[in-house]
């Protein structure tokens, strides 16, 4: 009856030392996965900050009052306002202004 304890014992000890390896080798695979993981979130991350940065600086650049008028004029086709001639039809020659400077 000793001998028969005595291996399903062992038999016991050697199920549970394996099945403690499986999971020590899942666990470590894991690890390792999640670390490629967190490495491509990273790179992610630069990436994004550096599109961010790039943004920031175009926007910089398009609120400067000199490109402002270069875009508006180039690609929009606009002139400023005093130089769009408005006539009404059956009144003076020369219409009151209704909006920019004062005369």
């Amino acid at each position: 009856m000793n001998t028969a304890r005595f291996l399903a014992l062992f038999g016991l000890a050697g199920v549970a030392a394996g099945v403690a390896f499986v999971v020590h080798l899942a666990l470590r695979f894991q690890n390792v996965a999640m670390g490629y993981e967190v490495e491509r979130a990273r790179n992610e991350a630069a990436r994004l900050r550096a599109q961010v940065n790039e943004a920031r600086l175009e926007l910089a650049a398009r609120q400067a009052p000199s490109s402002l008028e270069a875009i508006g004029r180039e690609e929009l086709h606009m002139v400023e306002p005093d130089r769009v001639p408005t006539l009404t039809v059956g009144g003076p020659l020369r219409p009151q202004r209704t909006s920019g400077r004062p005369q």
